[in-house]
């Protein structure tokens, strides 16, 4: 398994690969993981694998390298702040220098890694997984000096998107179409997205969703008052929460008597932030900041509402959009209030279990609704088996099994 995002880095792709080589032995597939030492990202100590199953290599980190001159005080997690100057040469270095990505500098010493482990150890398959996209030629190559299958998986579209006017659109198109035709298998985490691989060229296109882990999951605690919740990332220019905040301020203007609150784990977008101060909303905002994966969990689980946000609009590159988070809200049993493109693979996901809400972006007053009968929904059992990550896990080997048949 080719995997730069792997514990101790934190994350959905770090989890996700975690979670993937736990469970795959169960299904007869033994996993030997190749990642970074030393990769750039969160660092969570709750996420853990065997590491005498990983093999650690060196690499040279493009983007810390580029914060040290650029803005040295910057940690791994954040954008580096720069003046005008500056800013140019850091577009320019992502534009020439980070060719797929900024995870480059890893290539050479993870394939010299590979080959080695290759040499001594006897494996049926290489896996990679992206982003990075470097993952992939890391893949690649040792698929081409072993002869092994090779499945790649993107957890999300690549060149889609890339905007038209970007110079470099036309190179990873074409290294895109090469990864994916020359791919044994792609597997990819929604139905919309299978079908976009599957026009690029690649031959066979299995899914596997995200999903949850029950033992992950804290039982949840009754809340005192009403706390609406938010896990993870926001991100504006493919989602919308915009009317909900006012659909939450006349909530809160009508039930005086109950504390509320407006809890983000994790950070809070900045846009957002602007948009909640503008309803008044700003007394009842709780913002965690980035918590470890478990505590970051149990935090969502003492709620009375989850809110989601998926595609702000009907462009086909955000039907496959499924936030991964979706599936630790399903596991927790809340209500779930999901503001988003009704047609997309998400929506379509919610409307199969009880006690899920899709409203349309923009529409307050459906999402107003929404929100007060979510509020006299109880926790809830669902059907979630499919969704687990051992039977995702079990998907996978099924795939991993049809790849050497080939």
């Amino acid at each position: 398994m080719v995997a730069y995002y792997f514990p101790p880095l934190g994350g959905i792709g770090s989890l996700r690969a975690m979670k993937l080589a736990t469970y795959l032995p169960e299904s007869g597939w033994d996993v030997t993981v190749l990642a970074p030492r030393r990769g750039t990202y969160y660092r969570d100590p709750t996420l853990t694998f065997p590491e005498e199953k990983v093999v650690r290599t060196g690499s040279i980190e493009l983007s810390r390298a580029g914060k040290t001159v650029l803005a040295p005080r910057t940690s791994d997690t954040e954008a580096a702040r720069v003046g005008s100057l500056r800013r140019l040469v850091r577009d320019a270095a992502r534009k020439w220098l980070y060719r797929p990505d900024p995870q480059i500098g890893w290539y050479p010493f993870a394939v010299r890694a590979g080959r080695r482990a290759l040499r001594e150890g006897r494996f049926d398959a290489v896996f990679s997984s992206s982003f990075p996209i470097t993952a992939h030629l890391v893949g690649r190559r040792l698929h081409r000096d072993s002869g092994l299958p090779w499945v790649a998986e993107f957890r999300d579209p690549w060149t889609d998107v890339i905007a038209d006017g970007e110079p470099r659109k036309a190179r990873e198109v074409a290294r895109e179409r090469s990864i994916v035709v020359e791919a044994t298998r792609v597997v990819t985490v929604s139905e919309a997205w299978a079908a976009l691989f599957r026009g690029k060229g690649a031959r066979d296109v299995g899914v596997v969703t995200n999903g949850y882990d029950a033992a992950d999951l804290a039982p949840g605690r009754p809340p005192d008052g009403i706390v609406v919740t938010y896990l993870g990332s926001f991100y504006s220019d493919r989602q919308d929460l915009s009317a909900v905040w006012p659909a939450l301020r006349r909530i809160w203007d009508t039930s005086p008597s109950r504390r509320f609150r407006l809890r983000f784990v994790g950070d809070l977008d900045r846009g957002l932030r602007r948009e909640i101060a503008a309803h008044g909303l700003e007394e009842a905002l709780e913002v965690t900041g980035f918590l470890p994966y478990r505590e970051a969990l149990a935090r969502t689980a003492d709620s009375s509402i989850l809110l989601g946000a998926g595609a702000r609009d009907e462009r086909p590159i955000l039907k496959g959009l499924i936030p991964a988070k979706l599936f630790e809200y399903l596991g927790t049993g809340l209500p779930i209030l999901y503001v988003g493109d009704p047609g997309s693979d998400a929506a379509l996901l919610l409307a199969r279990q009880p006690g899920c809400f899709v409203v349309a972006p923009g529409d307050a007053a459906s999402i107003e609704r929404a929100l007060r009968q979510a509020l006299d929904t109880p926790r809830l059992a669902r059907d979630l088996e499919a969704y687990t990550r051992r039977a995702l896990a079990a998907r996978l080997a099924v795939i991993l099994d049809d790849a050497c048949r080939r």
